[in-house]
């Protein structure tokens, strides 16, 4: 069951007869309720572990991008304080 799917919510009076079709449609809506409560738990935990797991890949291309950059910066004081000239790296 999708989670975009309302699932009536159907009252009944206490003491009113019911006809046995009513019970019955009373009885699929509280399963179907009770999929869609789990089915959507279950999205909202994979969405979440999804979202752990891009931040940490984001993390780590941010410290591997920072890295980089440092190292550049190195080089270009290692090369002023010898004398020479620092060409950058070529663009794969």
């Amino acid at each position: 069951m999708a989670a975009r799917y309302m699932i009536p919510k159907d009252a009944v009076a206490e003491g009113a007869v019911v006809p046995e079709k009513v019970k019955l449609k009373i009885a699929r809506d509280a399963t179907l309720a009770k999929e869609k409560e789990t089915a959507v738990a279950a999205a909202k935990k994979d969405h979440e572990e999804q979202r752990a797991a891009l931040k940490n890949r984001t993390q780590e291309y941010e410290k591997e991008y920072s890295d980089y950059q440092k190292k550049l910066i190195d080089l270009r004081r290692e090369a002023k304080l010898g004398g020479n000239f620092f060409v950058e790296p070529e663009a794969k």
